[in-house]
């Protein structure tokens, strides 16, 4: 066992041997799995569809959102067949785990502080109370842990900002990865709050009641933009306007169905989504600076602009 606190550990031995493997990454939300997630990306594991600055896979969560087993079913199995390693931050998600072909878990802990005054910046809520939720939290991540037999990478969160090669280097000879250069870009993506995972809204809570005009970017693809927008004066289908780099690219009217979004705000309507298909031969590369605005005015949508990642 080694004697200095290197910030990560392995238990249950470590998934190198295994060829064909699904890398699940499990935390708390406001807890760092966005930053492991996007370290794998980095290291050319393939984890998902439509990731935003979160890398959040946009399919899967769609499927959990909707409780669609089959097509979760699906969709793993596609990757398993084109991918002998994949990945998705699935935070605890955990009831779907026999899904996923040869499941290893790579895990992120946060100080509870941290993470409950991360959520209370963004949502105006009790820091004790958020504490004590994101303490229930965590000890039941633990149990979970405590009795799966698969193999675990879990690491500090604080340790992987201080000491980000020595993170990038475990999480690598965890997972079998030995490319120099995918490793060296892996540790220059570890940067404490970076603009756009922090200008990125995660709740409708998060949205001013008194904003005329509300919406979000839900996915990013290297060929289409989606999510939501709206009026809360009328009901009115909204003209949105998509901007690359500065540049305007295409101009489209809302009208795809969300009834997820009154469910969760009754301020809103069902008609209010939206998808930029981008015309062909323009796609979208890493570092595109993506903005959505209303058609006639100068605001954007709540998490917009963003980089594309």
């Amino acid at each position: 066992m080694k004697k200095n606190n290197t910030g990560y550990s392995t238990l249950n031995g470590d998934a190198s041997g295994l060829a064909q493997k699904t890398v699940l990454v499990l935390g708390i939300g406001r807890g760092g799995t966005s930053m492991v997630a996007g370290v794998l990306s980095k290291l050319g594991i393939y984890m998902g569809d439509g990731l935003s600055s979160r890398y959040q896979d946009t399919a899967l969560l769609d499927c959990l959102k909707r409780n669609d087993k089959k097509q979760a079913k699906k969709i793993i199995k596609e990757r398993d067949g084109k991918y002998p390693v994949w990945g998705i931050k699935k935070l605890r998600l955990w009831r779907w785990n026999r899904l996923f072909r040869q499941p290893v878990y790579v895990v992120i802990l946060r100080d509870i502080f941290a993470t409950a005054n991360r959520r209370v910046s963004i949502f105006n809520i009790s820091l004790l109370s958020e504490m004590f939720k994101v303490l229930g939290l965590n000890f039941k991540l633990l149990l979970f842990l405590r009795f799966t037999k698969r193999p675990i990478f879990i690491a500090s969160y604080e340790k992987a900002l201080l000491f980000p090669e020595d993170f990038v280097a475990g999480l690598a000879e965890f997972l079998g990865l030995d490319d120099p250069a995918l490793i060296a870009e892996a540790v220059e993506f570890i940067k404490p709050s970076p603009p756009t995972y922090t200008n990125t809204l995660v709740n409708f809570k998060a949205i001013k009641k008194n904003k005329d005009y509300v919406g979000y970017i839900d996915a990013l693809a290297t060929n289409r933009v989606s999510g939501w927008a709206l009026s809360t004066l009328h009901r009115d289908p909204v003209s949105l306007e998509l901007l690359v780099n500065g540049v305007l690219v295409q101009t489209i009217t809302t009208y795809l169905p969300r009834p997820d979004v009154p469910k969760r705000n009754k301020r809103f309507h069902e008609l209010c989504g939206f998808e930029f298909r981008l015309p062909d031969g323009v796609l979208l590369e890493t570092g595109d600076q993506i903005d959505v605005r209303f058609e006639g005015h100068q605001q954007s949508l709540n998490n917009s602009p963003q980089e594309f990642v």
